[in-house]
This record gives C-alpha cells, structure tokens and sequence, in this order.
C-alpha cells in the first residue's frame, strides 16, 4: 500500500505541473488573440483595460475549467484501478 501512495504523490506531481503549464499556456494564448483583436478594432477604451476585461471573461468561461480534467480524470481511474485491484 506504500507503494500505490508514492506512486500516487509521484502521478499527482506530475499532473499538478502539467495543469500549470496547460493554464499558463492557456491564458498566454488568450492574451494573444485579445492584443490582436485590440489592434483590428480599435476600441474606445484603452488596450490595457480591454485586455483586463477579456481575460477575466477568459477566467469566467469553460476552457480553464477544462483543464481541471487533467487532474480529476485520472485520480479517477486510478481510484477505480486501485479499487479493482483491492476488492476483486
């Protein structure tokens, strides 16, 4: 049972790096269309404050809840594999 919990602070490590960098890329490619979005239309207000507005409208919408699967999917199977593995 010590092992499945190394390995399991091992999976959750690495998963928990993964999800940074699926979020920083994530919110780095958004900022990206919002700047360039910003530079076609010319708003009336200022750039900084339409890239504020945008990436907390970014935060609020499904894709950087997506990434929560990352880390809920496989604690899911693992969980499961580990229950099989136990009671069957």
């Amino acid at each position: 049972m010590i092992i499945w919990l190394r390995n399991l602070v091992f999976v959750v490590l690495i998963l928990a790096a993964i999800y940074a960098v699926l979020s920083i890329s994530g919110r780095y490619k958004a900022r990206k269309v919002l700047q360039a979005k910003y530079d076609v239309e010319h708003p009336d207000i200022s750039k900084p404050d339409y890239i504020a507005r945008g990436l907390t409208a970014y935060d609020r919408s499904a894709r950087p809840k997506l990434f929560l699967a990352v880390l809920v999917i496989p604690a899911v199977i693992m969980g499961t594999l580990i229950y099989l593995a136990q009671y069957s």
